[in-house]
């Protein structure tokens, strides 16, 4: 009879093979910090985008599937990470699920409360872990905060405002979902984990350019302990803006305020072009590595995966209760009225 010792040795030297589904933008970042990984093998990719699959293939030495369903039919895989389009999660996480993966989704699990339920529960029933890619939780500044609220320095908490604001070059990519998916659903997450409380109420307005597609998103939040949150997301940044992505967070109790903003402008760059700051704290490279909060992320759940334990940080109960309030929001904008979370 082999003991579990036995077992926990094999795991930490057997090779964990990984699939990926979806080779869009983001995909590039995930690719990065993989390759940082010890013990874990690109076995496979699927896109639909040819070129774009066996470009990957090619340079990992994997081997590269235009469709996904045949990738878990003929792969022997331990993990599947799905960077596919908001809509289009559902039905590779359940798949790769039943087929006996762990999985790792980008955020948002969803974009329905009932789509995000079934990954959840498919996940509890075949005892397999379900992550969802609520990076924020990997910053040490919103931990910070985390534990300052936690500890009481602040107070009976009142208020946290939330900033996600990114700029319009980027908007014909993601205007397939409303911006509450796809930048506020980071936010909504963070007060989840930082209130330590449930939103039970929303009321949202969202406005759209000449072109009719929604680019902008005021949410205010009521959360079941009494604090009030805000939520501000939209495309509308300039293409010349210093940054690619303007981020606030403050969150204020009875006893102390904390502000965090990024990117942090202690980095400046001056040229020719133009002035930027570089989101020091997010994305770095640093002497051939990939630094930053995806890649704790990652180096996360493979050894979650690893050690076959739910992580405690990115729990799947957490991602959907985020759906909720997101579709929520987007109801509440459709409807022009407050709704309120069972």
């Amino acid at each position: 009879m082999i003991s579990e010792h036995a077992n926990i040795a094999e795991r930490s030297t057997t090779p964990i093979r990984v699939g990926m589904i979806g080779l869009g933008r983001f995909s590039r970042y995930h690719l990065k910090c993989l390759k940082q990984q010890q013990g874990v093998v690109l076995a496979a990719v699927a896109d639909p985008n040819r070129e774009r699959t066996e470009e990957v293939a090619a340079e990992w030495g994997c081997r590269g599937y235009e469709d996904w369903r045949r990738m878990l039919e003929d792969e022997a895989l331990d993990a599947v990470v799905v960077l596919t389009p908001e809509d289009m999660h559902t039905e590779p996480v359940l798949k790769a699920l039943a087929s006996g993966c762990h999985v790792f989704v980008e955020k948002p699990l969803a974009l329905t409360e009932a789509d995000a339920r079934r990954m959840v529960r498919t996940a509890e029933e075949r005892g397999k872990l379900l992550m969802v890619g609520h990076v924020g939780r990997f910053d040490p500044r919103i931990a910070h905060i985390r534990r300052e609220v936690e500890a009481g320095s602040l107070g009976k908490l009142r208020s946290v405002y939330c900033r996600r604001n990114n700029p319009k070059k980027y908007f014909h990519i993601y205007r397939r979902s409303s911006p509450i998916y796809v930048l506020g659903i980071h936010d909504i997450d963070l007060m989840h984990w930082v209130t330590g409380s449930r939103v039970v109420e929303v009321f949202a307005r969202a406005s759209a350019s000449a072109d009719g597609a929604p680019d902008l998103v005021w949410s205010m939040l009521t959360f079941a302990d009494g604090t009030i949150g805000i939520i501000e997301n939209h495309w509308l940044m300039p293409d010349s803006a210093p940054a690619e992505m303007d981020i606030r967070m403050e969150v204020v109790g009875e006893a102390g305020t904390i502000h965090l903003q990024d990117p942090v402008p202690t980095l400046e760059s001056w040229t020719g072009a133009a002035l930027s700051y570089p989101a020091s704290y997010s994305w770095n490279e640093l002497h051939d590595r990939y630094t930053g909060h995806l890649l704790e992320e990652m180096t996360h759940f493979y050894a979650c995966v690893r050690a076959n334990k739910p992580s405690t940080i990115l729990r799947p109960h957490d991602a959907l209760e985020a759906v909720k309030v997101a579709e929520a929001i987007v109801r509440s904008c459709e409807t022009g009225l407050p709704v309120k979370l069972p």
